[in-house]
């Protein structure tokens, strides 16, 4: 093929790529992260499978390799969300934009209509009686008049029915940037997670140099080791920092109390905390919604605190904070349970800001998304609601989300497991 031809040819081709449908490629993004949920969810049974056989080096190894392509899939499942999410939000914004134009242009159209009735309104039914010879010319004007007033009344209608829409659609914007944000958060934690676990696998093979034998004994002195496991950090939002084993001395009265796996309510904790980057760090008066207000200064105020002085987490680009404690409740959300949290502790009044209240609530609140089941599958779906409230089941982070407090979840409860084997 000559050079002239080629060029000729790519030109082509681009020119047909420039008017496939966006909707082409937005299905072609769907399929692909539907097969990688797929493929994540194969990943997660044979690990979980792994994990009930007996412990080997061969088995241990192979449950680091199946990590590692499930962390990677995680991470390729979110780069196409987010480019599908950047999306959904360019052509909200452009539908926001054509709707402040659409809005203008009826707005003047109203103004025209009123400067119309506004001249005819001037002079009395009598002098518009008068002006005209004929009556049919006075009930010829009469028509007019009540036709314009007709369309007034279409176009405040249509403005009406734009403004609703905009509303609307503004809101659906906010919550898609919020979704975007938290799974560049997420994002950041999946490359750290795939980074710790080819480490821990490195680690096991330089220890072991790929004997059985070194592994048992490597495994028996792990068990052995419980101080390392009672003293690891558990690090949480706002200054909350402890042991693993005090933090599940406080986890473990509210999984008694409502019913969810400790390991699990600690997982959801702790990720709330660690994705959380502005937790902690906003004011009530500029970070949060006023609709929270009043519930916020009821909270600090049975609480004797400042409202002024207390700390909420900050508002991102995209919306509103005015989250509280390390479990990031809202004070409305958090008042539906605080008399319930306060029956199940005996603080009263319960605090957003007391960890063992933080499990607590969290504690109930999972368990009526039925997390109390203690099945993956119902903690899964407590997880995304847990992130996504009543768009669960079609948030794009809620599944991502869900994945990794899981896979968090897992982790605690295998040193759960270490401490009690030890007792």
């Amino acid at each position: 093929m000559r050079k002239s031809e080629l060029l000729l040819f790519l030109f082509c081709f681009l020119l047909f790529l420039a008017f496939i449908p966006k909707a082409v490629f937005a299905d072609v993004r769907d399929d692909k992260i539907k097969q990688l949920e797929n493929l994540i969810d194969q990943y997660t049974q044979q690990i979980q499978k792994k994990e009930n056989e007996a412990q080997s080096l061969a088995n241990q190894i192979s449950i680091f390799e199946l990590q590692i392509k499930q962390i990677q899939a995680e991470i390729d499942a979110t780069n196409l969300t987010i480019s599908q999410l950047t999306s959904a939000i360019k052509q909200k914004e452009n539908s926001i934009a054509l709707k402040e134009k659409e809005i203008e242009k009826q707005n003047e159209i109203l103004a025209q209509y009123l400067r119309q009735t506004a001249r005819n309104d001037s002079g009395s039914l009598l002098e518009f009686l008068l002006k005209n010879d004929k009556f049919s010319d006075f009930f010829s004007d009469l028509n007019y008049l009540s036709n314009v007033q007709r369309q007034i009344q279409d176009t405040l209608a249509t403005i009406k029915g734009l403004k609703d829409k905009l509303i609307q659609e503004k809101d659906d914007l906010e919550a898609d940037k919020a979704e975007q944000e938290q799974l560049k958060r997420i994002q950041n934690r999946q490359k750290t997670d795939l980074g710790n676990s080819k480490k821990q696998k490195q680690k096991l093979l330089d220890q072991t140099k790929g004997q059985e034998k070194a592994y048992q004994q490597l495994l028996s002195k792990t068990r052995e080791d419980l101080d390392k496991i009672r003293n690891q950090p558990y690090e949480l939002a706002m200054g909350f920092k402890m042991t693993f084993e005090e933090a599940l001395k406080n986890a473990l009265p509210a999984a008694q109390l409502t019913g969810v796996r400790a390991a699990f309510i600690m997982a959801i904790v702790k990720i709330e905390s660690d994705w959380g980057g502005n937790v902690g760090k906003g004011t009530w008066r500029v970070d949060m919604h006023p609709r929270d207000f009043d519930a916020f200064q009821q909270i600090t105020s049975a609480l004797g605190l400042n409202p002024d002085s207390t700390p909420v987490s900050k508002k991102p680009y995209y919306g509103w904070g005015g989250a509280m404690g390390p479990a990031q409740f809202l004070p409305t959300t958090w008042l539906l349970y605080a008399d319930a949290v306060a029956n199940l502790t005996g603080h009263r009044p319960a605090s957003p800001w007391n960890i063992e209240d933080a499990f607590t609530a969290s504690g109930l609140m999972l368990a009526q998304s039925g997390a109390d089941k203690q099945t993956y599958a119902a903690e899964s779906k407590a997880a995304k609601m847990y992130i996504a409230g009543s768009r669960w089941n079609t948030s794009l982070t809620a599944r991502i989300y869900a994945n990794n407090v899981m896979a968090e979840a897992a982790r605690i409860q295998k040193d759960i497991n270490i401490l009690n084997q030890s007792k």
